[in-house]
């Protein structure tokens, strides 16, 4: 059975840092932007990300990229 993958939607995540737990670990935020062009290329995308970051006034710790993909059948 052959299945086909298909990117239906894809995300943008910018993580930073807002603080530090009690335990010591990083305390993260993530901003997200939904929709994004889904055949936008993984450079641009990171390029978008970066210069949101740069106006939020934490240290970024990620720029994220989350696809969803259906897979079907054939």
């Amino acid at each position: 059975m052959a299945v086909t993958n298909t990117r239906v939607d894809s995300d943008l995540i910018v993580g930073v840092k807002t603080g530090t737990k009690s335990s010591g670990a990083d305390e993260i935020k993530n901003f997200k932007f939904s929709k994004v062009k889904i055949d936008a290329a993984d450079d641009a995308i990171y390029a978008v990300g970066s210069k949101i970051a740069s106006v939020i006034p934490y240290p970024v710790k990620y720029i994220q990229r989350v696809n969803d993909n259906l897979l079907l059948s054939e």
